[in-house]
């Protein structure tokens, strides 16, 4: 069972597969299938920085912007990012 869904268990596999390519004694089918998430890295990375960049520019809006539209906005972009790594 998946607590927080697909998305952040898709990351941690990659990252894992990219610390830790290769360990003895698997077999051929999971160094493959390690080896095919280390080649997702620069797309995870990418996704987390953008996440990160929305995420902090949603917050200097919701802090700073005194116009009731824009701090709607801001919420909506913060639970957009939310949403799409809790998929």
């Amino acid at each position: 069972m998946v607590l927080f869904g697909k998305q952040l268990q898709f990351v941690t596999d990659v990252l894992d597969a990219k610390l830790h390519p290769v360990d003895a004694g698997i077999s051929p089918e999971e160094a493959k299938t390690r080896a095919e998430l280390g080649a997702q890295y620069s797309r995870v990375v990418m996704q987390i920085l953008v996440s990160g960049a929305i995420l902090a520019f949603s917050f200097y809006l919701l802090i700073h912007g005194e116009a009731e539209p824009i701090q709607k906005a801001a919420m909506g972009f913060i639970g957009t990012v939310v949403g799409y790594w809790l998929r």
